[in-house]
């Protein structure tokens, strides 16, 4: 058995896609749907059964249980960049995912969870995803630090005995079918595709920052079924990588503009690109990520991993064309 938490949620539905594609289905669900549309993306999904949190928490005191886990991905959390409440982010974050890992060590169950490129702040550290980096970072909004203390906390407790193997990964800027339930937290080619087809104009953030020019910003867009077949063959391969254990980026390895990334969206809808510039909401100049890139040579390199990259041109295309333009939207 594989279990997800957050299986009902915008990537762990992604990678339930991605185990059905390869036969997997013996697949519990860990998720608090409650009276959100996220159940909506697991409709034409295969799985043995969905319970909510509270009950995962008493089906985890069960050693039964626990000897048919196959391997736990630790996807549920608070993904909102704007949560303001920290004990909240603690108790989601940070206290669910030391829980699933304690109980993961103690099993030797292969735990692979959630981190997020919103640890690195506005990037001055860089982007390396070296271990002995991860301190120097300095997320700037709360989400991104509760990120970090799970990353922190995991590294330290992986120095003490032996550990199944345990992957930490950093998802960069991901967008794809199945996001839809994140309303304001949604790519921005989700939240624009209805905004283009009924005005023919993309509204983008003003820069604030100098050098940058409006819609230069600029982001590692990576899409959604190349985070699942990385995560897929991470899965696959750690029992031939007995040091692979670690936390890594996830992402294409290649920032590309607001302006690349609108101009893909006109391209699949074959309209001519028009962009209206909005100034940005004074709340989130002051934690705005001007540029985020993922060194992807250690996951590459650990991994051997070589399956080239989905451009964004090629990733907004399926998605506009297949997806959102389409009678069924989901994976």
């Amino acid at each position: 058995m594989i279990v997800v938490t957050g299986g009902a949620g915008f990537i762990g539905s992604a990678l339930i896609w991605g185990l059905n594609e390869k036969g997997i289905d013996r697949i519990l669900i860990v998720d608090n749907v409650e009276t959100t549309d996220k159940w909506k993306n697991l409709v034409k999904r295969k799985f043995q059964s969905l319970i909510a949190i509270e009950k995962f928490s008493k089906w985890l005191e069960d050693p039964a249980n626990l000897k048919q886990v196959e391997c736990i991905f630790h996807m549920g959390a608070c993904s909102s960049t704007t949560e303001r409440d920290m004990d909240f982010l603690l108790r989601n974050n940070v206290d669910y995912t030391v829980h699933l890992f304690n109980v993961c060590k103690k099993h030797k169950i292969p735990f692979i969870y959630a981190s997020s490129a919103a640890t690195y702040g506005v990037g001055n550290e860089g982007f390396s995803d070296a271990h002995d980096k991860i301190d120097t970072l300095r997320p700037i909004n709360p989400y991104g630090y509760s990120k970090q203390l799970a990353d922190r906390w995991i590294l330290e407790a992986a120095k003490e005995g032996e550990n199944p193997f345990w992957c930490g990964l950093k998802f960069f800027n991901v967008y794809g079918p199945n996001e839809y339930h994140k309303e304001e937290m949604r790519s921005l080619v989700a939240k624009a595709y209805p905004q283009v087809q009924s005005t023919g104009v993309m509204r983008l953030f003003k820069s604030y920052k100098q050098g940058i020019k409006d819609g230069d910003q600029s982001r590692d867009f990576i899409y959604i079924k190349d985070i699942v077949k990385m995560m897929l063959h991470v899965f696959e391969q750690y029992k031939y990588l007995p040091n692979a254990s670690g936390i890594y980026n996830f992402g294409t390895g290649t920032a590309r503009s607001f302006l690349n990334l609108g101009e893909s969206l006109f391209h699949a809808l074959s309209l001519p690109p028009r962009f209206e510039f909005i100034p940005m909401p004074e709340d989130i100049r002051d934690q705005y990520q001007y540029f985020t890139e993922a060194k992807m040579d250690k996951f590459t390199k650990n991994f051997k991993y070589t399956n080239t990259m989905t451009s964004l041109e090629d990733g907004v295309a399926d998605y506009v064309r297949n997806y959102l333009s389409s009678g069924d939207p989901y994976l």
